[in-house]
């Protein structure tokens, strides 16, 4: 790399993660973990992000100029400061969603950005006693300058919901202090499902919730090596073993989700790397920053998901012979409920950039009502298109025969029947069609996604609360307004 240039190859990524102590569990620990069928998937979707910031046609989407070094850097690394960087962050998602399904590595980004403004504002009020920013600062451009793709552990196991973090039975439902020295702090505690962290270099740790007085050594944030002592890095999902036919699609085959389990068993964390100790009136809002960044960042590769549904259904479409109305149903209305959810993902995004406000840190900050708004339509949005595009593939997708009797050469022709549709359209092309439609909706990866949809960056209810903390003074307006028209009117 260059002196201006800091970003890696996806080459570099794959040895950085060679050189990390095992700390990698399925059932058992892996000394190779960079050599496991399912985490390999999971790197793969990781380096596309390493290997679009090299390739010239996306290069200057992937990249920015570090406001710290002034040396070019992975957007993801980057804390926007303008509406163009916003433009430019959710281009650089979607685009790798198209390949990828979810490119992953914005969760780690996401937390940055969310760090960047919470610790300012916390030095602030405050009034210049901790220096919490300035560390924040120091610590993105050790990332900026490594290209690292650091993994963003936000969600607690968080124990019986009915009760406080204080007042669990196992206190590691939450990853809290243990024990504070003049050098840092130990915490131990469970973060889940942590999306890549079984392949990251580095882990940002942040608070779940809103915290009370009582809770306050749960109000932590910071940032650790992933393979630090006393970190342990468990692998969640079934194994994904089916998808190695050749006519199985790139998004199960070359690239897959894993998600990730990180037990905590009292870790060190040294006073450089901690963003947050113990002022609990801050844990809510790092963790509604980080909720705001993640869902714009969903206003991204939903819309993303959406189109490659919205094709997939297309061709099913023409492919059986079923383009336009059939009986009792209509085709093109829907396809059109699916594309929909795009146009409406989209447009959420062009106004939460619009409405966007630059903080007293110099990051700016989506809208927030725009934001939630949009993640809580493509979360609605998303069992309907799920539910269409099982309608329209019919039953063939989840019954599809062997791939090895598809060319067999005593079988294969009575297989290849089965198939006959379309002129033109060959049995393998038709075949590769419902595996893909069969991953996106009806596997254990398509479950997954479904999952995501409902619980990636906060649930529906999460995103109505902020909705509507957001939008109560426009609210109140409202109920004013028609107050003076009933009322005042001449």
């Amino acid at each position: 790399m260059s002196k201006q240039d800091r970003v890696k190859t996806s080459e570099d990524y794959v040895n950085a993660l060679k050189k990390l102590k095992p700390n990698v569990i399925t059932d058992r620990l892996l000394e190779k973990p960079y050599e496991d069928e399912d985490i390999i998937k999971g790197m793969n979707v990781v380096s596309t992000c390493y290997n679009y910031a090299k390739d010239p046609e996306y290069h200057e989407l992937m990249t920015a100029e570090s406001s710290l070094t002034g040396n070019k850097v992975n957007r993801y690394n980057y804390i926007p400061k303008t509406k163009d960087d916003l433009r430019k962050r959710i281009k650089m998602v979607h685009a790798l969603a198209r390949e990828t399904v979810c490119a992953q590595r914005c969760v780690g980004g996401d937390a940055l950005w969310a760090l960047f403004i919470g610790t300012h504002q916390l030095d602030k009020s405050n009034k210049g006693t901790t220096n919490y920013h300035e560390r924040l600062k120091k610590y993105l451009e050790y990332v900026q300058e490594n290209d690292i793709a650091p993994a963003g552990a936000v969600t607690d196991a968080k124990g019986d919901r009915s009760i406080s973090p204080a007042d669990q039975e196992e206190k590691d439902t939450y990853v809290h202090i243990v024990k504070k020295t003049d050098d840092g702090m130990y915490v131990s505690g469970i973060k889940t499902p942590i999306t890549m962290s079984v392949y990251a270099e580095e882990l940002i740790v942040m608070p779940s919730m809103q915290l009370s007085e009582f809770d306050k050594s749960c109000a932590v944030a910071f940032a650790i090596q992933a393979d630090a002592e006393g970190v342990e890095r468990y692998a969640l999902g079934a194994e994904v073993k089916t998808l190695e036919g050749e006519h199985a699609p790139t998004h199960g085959r070359k690239y897959l989700n894993k998600e990730g389990m990180i037990i905590f068993n009292n870790v060190f964390i040294p006073n450089e790397r901690i963003f947050l100790c113990e002022e609990h009136k801050y844990g809510a809002i790092f963790a509604n920053l980080f909720a705001t960044m993640h869902r714009f960042s969903y206003l991204a590769c939903k819309p993303a998901l959406y189109d490659i549904m919205t094709g997939a259904a297309m061709l099913i479409s023409d492919f059986n012979g079923t383009k336009g109305e059939y009986f009792l149903s209509n085709t093109s209305e829907k396809i059109f409920q699916i594309a929909k959810a795009a146009i409406l993902s989209r447009g959420m995004a062009k106004a939460a950039i619009e409405e966007s406000t630059v903080t007293e840190s110099g990051a700016i900050l989506p809208d927030e009502v725009f934001t939630n708004m949009g993640k809580y339509m493509a979360t609605d949005q998303f069992p309907n298109a799920v539910s269409i595009l099982q309608d329209m593939a019919g039953n063939l997708p989840v019954n599809l025969p062997y791939e090895g009797a598809l060319k067999d050469k005593k079988y294969g022709k009575n297989v290849q029947k089965l198939f006959k549709r379309k002129k033109g359209v060959s049995p393998e092309q038709h075949y590769k069609l419902n595996e893909f439609i069969r991953v996106m909706v009806a596997s254990t990866e398509g479950g997954l996604l479904q999952f995501g949809s409902k619980h990636g960056g906060g649930n529906k209810e999460a995103e109505k609360v902020a909705i509507y903390a957001n939008n109560l003074r426009h609210m109140f307006q409202c109920k004013k307004l028609v107050k003076n028209i009933v009322f005042n009117s001449k």
